[in-house]
């Protein structure tokens, strides 16, 4: 188990700008508006949503899922050829920049790093080469560094540049990365985050099989962690993209400053390939190594998948770790609004939490209207709730047994800026 530092308080490793696309919206503030009034992005998928991009008719699946609302220049991207984890992945970093105020003329320096991670390398970039064996152009798109290498492409970074691969965790796992960077001196500034479009019949049959995807109608309600009713998860499409750098540039630069990242871990769960301890026991000890300096923690953003064995050993994870130490503090999840988003759940849902420090709001645990009596923390639902945050708990996990937690904090100046 690895714990992840941070430079010292004099100067933590801040994020200050965000991108988000999501089955909720194509931009930040849409996607956050959407899931405070407990909007759902789950829908009955059309063979458009699964092969974006192409002239297929928008026919009937019998999948559900979140798809993303693509705007007009990323359809154009699509139809050009390029795989949706591209396409996410440029559209978020674009946006992440601007709210940083950062030029990309700017990411040249090689002090400007980019850890940018997905789980899998481009499906629809195999259906692409197998329809045209002779052309070899899209291979690299193949691999699961191509979100990274795009990003280096488009800015011309120098700096470090790592494509993490943590499952479902690898969101999470990117933005910790990105901190050690800054911490270690390498980078000054990073570009980190995730983006994943696993809305393809291949991963779906596959989880199919496996038997965690959810199961009956109506599909905005399949996706429910945490309620008794719950039978699996629902997968979706997005990508979530920050820039994370020393408070002391951030501020020079007039950049907003979202949040903190005061710690980080990194640990294993070998139970198995898709399930959990479900005595909790690997986990806690993962939470308890991040909450080392923490003397409380206001809010906690459940990872939450939806299936029936992990739910629970969250839970028990999370009292055994914090139960002793405080009352339980509110705790919240977004995949019943969003789906998961798998490769880019944990990056989308730690700049949900930035949000969530940056208004002082939880938004609600969609769809967990009759929670089980086994996933007994005090969860916010229905309504989104104000709340004074200053630290938030964060959770990521991933099959294979990923596992990564990081405490968010609010910046002290955010109040002057909002």
């Amino acid at each position: 188990m690895s714990r992840i530092a941070v430079p010292p308080a004099a100067d933590p490793v801040v994020i200050s700008g965000i991108g988000l696309m999501t089955p909720l919206g194509a931009d930040r503030e849409t996607t956050w508006k959407r899931l405070l009034v407990g909007d759902r992005g789950i829908v009955p998928l059309t063979a458009r949503d699964l092969y974006p991009g192409t002239t297929v008719e928008a026919a009937p699946t019998q999948w559900i899922g979140g798809p993303v609302p693509w705007p007009e220049h990323c359809r154009t991207e699509l139809q050009a050829g390029l795989d949706p984890v591209l396409v996410l992945t440029r559209a978020v970093a674009a946006e992440a920049l601007a709210d940083a105020r950062i030029s990309p003329a700017e990411l040249a320096d090689p002090r400007c790093g980019c850890v940018f991670g997905t789980s899998k390398g481009g499906l629809h970039t195999v259906d692409r080469l197998r329809g045209n064996a002779a052309d070899a152009s899209p291979f690299g798109e193949l691999w699961p560094s191509n979100a990274a290498t795009q990003l280096v492409r488009d800015y011309g970074l120098t700096g470090p540049s790592l494509a993490p691969v943590a499952a479902c965790a690898t969101g999470l796992v990117a933005l910790l990365q990105a901190a050690a960077l800054i911490r270690q001196g390498e980078c000054d500034l990073v570009l980190a985050g995730s983006a994943d479009y696993s809305l393809h019949p291949l991963v779906l049959a596959s989880f199919q099989r496996l038997g965690v995807l959810a199961r009956g109608e109506p599909p905005h309600s399949a996706s429910r962690p945490f309620d008794r009713r719950r039978s699996g998860f629902v997968v979706g499409g997005g990508a979530a993209a920050c820039v994370l750098e020393r408070a002391s540039l951030a501020v020079r630069r007039g950049a907003p400053i979202y949040a903190v990242i005061a710690a980080g871990a990194l640990g294993a769960d070998p139970t198995g390939m898709t399930s959990l301890d479900v005595s909790g026991q690997t986990l806690a000890p993962l939470i308890g190594r991040v909450m080392e300096n923490a003397q409380r923690v206001d809010l906690v953003h459940l990872h939450g998948t939806g299936t029936r064995q992990n739910d629970p050993a969250e839970c028990r994870a999370v009292t055994q770790a914090l139960g002793a130490a405080q009352a339980l503090p509110p705790c919240t999840s977004s995949k019943g609004a969003l789906g998961h988003l798998l490769g880019a759940a944990g990056s989308v849902e730690a700049a949900l939490v930035c949000l969530s420090l940056r208004d002082q709001l939880i938004p609600p645990a969609v769809n967990l209207e009759q929670p089980d009596p086994e996933c007994d923390l005090p969860f916010v639902t229905k309504n989104a709730v104000p709340c004074p945050l200053h630290v938030v708990l964060k959770l990521s996990l991933g099959f294979g047994g990923h596992q990564a937690a990081a405490l968010f904090a609010r910046w002290p100046g955010l109040a002057s800026q909002t």
